[in-house]
């Protein structure tokens, strides 16, 4: 009976030949999280990707493989579980300052895209102070 529970969606894989870009799929998390993926959010998504895309990949082929480990992970806790196992403090801010950028993209400040913001950095164990000092400096 547990068996048939657990095995219902796999697991978000972090690791592959390049290693998923933790900010792009928590970008794409938050993108979503309205209900509705904005244009402006969609550009900084594919801005992100072009980062990591090695010489023979496609931006449109990493922004694919994130949809699909978006729509079959059923947590963000494999993700957030990296992040705190290898991002020092400086680079979780970074983090943050990429996913404000993000909800701030369509100069529609979303309630559930701030509160995920705001999920995310309790989670990565950046304190709220910090978090919405992030928020002001970037709006």
């Amino acid at each position: 009976m547990f068996k048939n529970i657990f095995n219902k969606k796999k697991s978000l894989k972090i690791s592959n030949e390049y290693e998923t870009d933790v900010a792009l799929r928590l970008m794409f998390e938050i993108a979503i999280s309205d209900g509705a993926l904005d244009e402006s959010e969609l550009n900084l998504i594919k801005k992100r990707a072009d980062l990591i895309a090695k010489e023979d990949e496609k931006t449109s082929s990493i922004v694919k493989k994130i949809i699909d480990e978006t729509e079959d992970s059923v947590s963000l806790y494999p993700t957030i579980k990296k992040i705190n196992e290898s991002y020092g403090f400086e680079e979780k801010v970074e983090l943050l300052t990429i996913l404000w950028e993000l909800v701030a993209a369509d100069s529609i400040i979303d309630p559930y895209e701030e509160n995920l913001y705001f999920k995310i950095a309790e989670l990565i164990k950046i304190k709220r102070s910090k978090a919405n000092q992030i928020k002001q400096e970037r709006s």
